[in-house]
């Protein structure tokens, strides 16, 4: 009887790494479509300028939705590509301190640094995602030529955000699957 509760303790410490290697491996394949959406974005987003040009100058029609179009996908853009970028640690880094101090200390000080990052895009997300349903509820829309509910617009930066706190929360955690960036003495 002893083994089979050591047998059940072993599977249910397993199941345990299991479902947070899975839960991993979901937010990964989240993270990589919407990066795929940024991608997405940023195509458009040049085809809608690149026909803005040709309207206006060639053809003296200027567009009156390509400018608002392109706002509304930056800011998709942007917060789409945030959690890859902060996955792959592509984000922006000033890291002459770093650069500067020993490997241990080094070490520390990215640490420190994740946690601070961690925090404040908790924070920010916790913000933005109350006040995108204050959006949602108060029926707000965009001013514009063309018009459209805010919230469909704002709902990308709680996600980018906080997706990007669970990446800076898994490179404290020593997650290897999300890149840690090498730091030199």
């Amino acid at each position: 009887m002893a083994s089979s509760n050591a047998d059940g303790e072993g599977h249910g410490a397993r199941h345990g790494t299991s479902l947070a290697s899975r839960l991993s491996s979901a937010h990964d394949a989240v993270t990589a479509a919407s990066f795929q959406l940024a991608v997405m974005c940023l195509g458009i987003i040049s085809v809608a300028f690149c026909y803005e040009v040709v309207a206006r100058y060639a053809f003296n029609a200027p567009t009156v939705w390509a400018n608002p179009l392109v706002s509304y996908l930056l800011c998709a853009m942007i917060f789409l590509a945030l959690p890859e970028m902060t996955r792959t640690s592509q984000h922006i880094s000033i890291n002459i301190l770093i650069g500067a101090l020993s490997a241990s200390t080094a070490a520390l000080l990215q640490q420190v640094i994740r946690a601070i990052g961690l925090v404040a895009c908790i924070l920010a997300a916790w913000i933005t995602a109350g006040e995108t349903g204050a959006q949602i509820t108060g029926n707000i829309w965009t001013i514009s030529y063309f018009p459209v509910p805010k919230w469909l617009i704002s709902i990308f930066i709680p996600y980018g955000l906080l997706s990007a706190a669970l990446y800076f929360l898994r490179q404290i955690a020593g997650d290897r699957a999300s890149p840690i960036e090498e730091t030199g003495a």
